[in-house]
């Protein structure tokens, strides 16, 4: 893990992906459950809600961190940009921005800046993120 290390993920939004989040979260927002609604929208088809795209991006991150277990997340934000459309596929980027030793929470403090990019290009979302690795033996699980 250094500095400038870089990671990701491909993703896709489908319309029964967007609508199972929706129904997960409670979002009853049209937008991502009736298509008519949606086709008479700005957007012309569903939508993905910010919840949804944020999370799929947040997934990357534990993924990367993945071989320094354990690890947590410690904080999160998020700009959203652009809508994320069903049918949409897109590609989340991340770069390890900064690594703090921090000796009272018996780790390191690992922060990464991200965005979201979807397959035409735009950029949907960007992101920041935080999260704590702890060092070698120093917790029990």
């Amino acid at each position: 893990m250094r500095i400038g290390d870089r990671f990701g993920k491909e993703v896709a939004f489908t319309e029964d992906s967007i609508r199972q989040f929706a129904t997960y979260v409670g979002d009853s927002n049209p937008l991502h459950h009736d298509q008519t609604a949606a086709a008479a929208s700005s957007f012309g088809r569903l939508i993905a809600s910010g919840i949804q795209t944020f999370s799929m991006m947040l997934a990357a991150v534990p993924d990367y961190l993945r071989p320094w277990q354990p690890n947590v997340g410690l904080e999160a934000s998020v700009q959203l940009l652009r809508p994320v459309r069903a049918g949409d596929r897109a590609r989340v980027e991340w770069e390890v921005t900064d690594i703090a030793d921090t000796p009272k929470l018996k780790g390191w403090i690992v922060s990464v800046s991200g965005r979201l990019v979807r397959d035409d290009g735009v950029v949907a979302l960007k992101a920041t993120s935080k999260s704590l690795v702890y060092w070698p033996d120093s917790m029990r699980l």
